[in-house]
């Protein structure tokens, strides 16, 4: 009897373990479906990264024809040309909609 309990109950008990393992690892919080979810996320942000540094090295540039040792001032006439709506007074102003 206590021989036919052992042979039911060890084997039924590792079965357990083992699934209770095998679940956590596919989808546990730290298995494989997470682990796939943050590939997924690290690849969204290399790209955001990408496009961040772009538009900083442009910014960039702007700031440094903007800066008084370097100051270019074709591109201050076209920021207050464009942003400003500057004219000067020989000028004609159409605005276009």
């Amino acid at each position: 009897m206590l021989q036919a309990v052992k042979a039911i109950l060890l084997p039924a008990t590792l079965g357990v373990v083992i699934l209770y393992f095998s679940y956590h690892a596919l989808a546990g919080d730290q298995g494989l479906a997470q682990w796939t979810k943050l590939q997924d996320r690290e690849t969204e942000l290399q790209q955001q990264l990408v496009q961040l540094t772009a538009e900083r090295d442009t910014l960039d540039k702007a700031l440094g024809r903007l800066r008084d040792e370097t100051i270019d001032l074709d591109y201050v006439e076209e920021i207050a040309r464009t942003k400003l709506s500057y004219v000067r007074a020989d000028e004609l102003l159409i605005a276009v909609r």
